[in-house]
């Protein structure tokens, strides 16, 4: 399975290996900067999936990078958010003028960031593309938040791509949002099968277990439209 890359600007070095860590052990390829600039010379470089860009940068800020960004055309449409500690109307308003995708208060816990990741990359896929599903196996040892992809989404179940295998009968606490909207699905589900695939990831059959109505619903407004 291909991994998503994010590109992490933070001037703070702490809160950015804190934040690179958390995101590596939820599946993404993570790339950092130190600063406003290095972050514009490394999105020309890699090419990221999301950038996630700190306001509070000195000599060139969060803004200052993301403008700079935008005014490239092959970073033109790519999803960047600025974060940060402060939320007033004109930092926010600022900061959607220099072209965001979204102003977002800092996160207060790390694994918050994979929630608002995942949330992102949901409302930029394409038609046809996977869904980014953030998940946990519950009663497991050191549970953690783990990120994978999923497909053939019904209001059934799905298929989940993931790094590391999972066992058949395991119970997952699963959350995403479906592509180019706002909804979130929230909810348990069984694995039912896994195998390996040929570029060495691991695909698992999922069951929804409790999925309420109004999601049943919008799943299914989702997969005919």
């Amino acid at each position: 399975m291909a991994k998503v890359t994010v590109l992490i600007a933070d001037d703070l070095k702490f809160f950015l290996e804190v934040e690179k860590s958390f995101l590596q052990r939820g599946g993404f390829d993570v790339v950092t900067a130190g600063s406003g600039q290095e972050a514009v010379d490394l999105a020309l470089q890699k090419h990221p999936h999301l950038v996630l860009l700190d306001l509070e940068m000195p000599q060139m800020d969060g803004a200052a990078a993301c403008a700079a960004m935008r005014a490239q055309p092959v970073l033109a449409h790519t999803p960047i958010i600025i974060m940060s500690a402060s939320d007033s109307a004109a930092i926010r308003e600022r900061c959607l003028k220099a072209g965001c995708t979204e102003f977002v208060a800092k996160p207060q816990k790390p694994e918050e960031l994979l929630g608002i990741v995942a949330r992102i990359l949901a409302v930029k896929q394409r038609e046809g593309a996977r869904i980014t599903v953030v998940f946990n196996v519950v009663g497991s040892h050191g549970a953690r938040q783990v990120v994978g992809q999923a497909k053939n989404l019904s209001e059934k179940g799905l298929l989940l791509q993931t790094a590391a295998p999972l066992a058949v009968g395991s119970v997952l606490e699963v959350e995403f949002f479906l592509p180019k909207t706002r909804y979130a699905v929230k909810a348990k589900a069984e694995v039912t099968r896994c195998a390996p695939t040929p570029e060495g990831a691991h695909e698992a059959g999922v069951r929804f277990n409790d999925l309420s109505q109004d999601d049943q619903e919008q799943i299914l407004e989702y997969v005919s439209s």
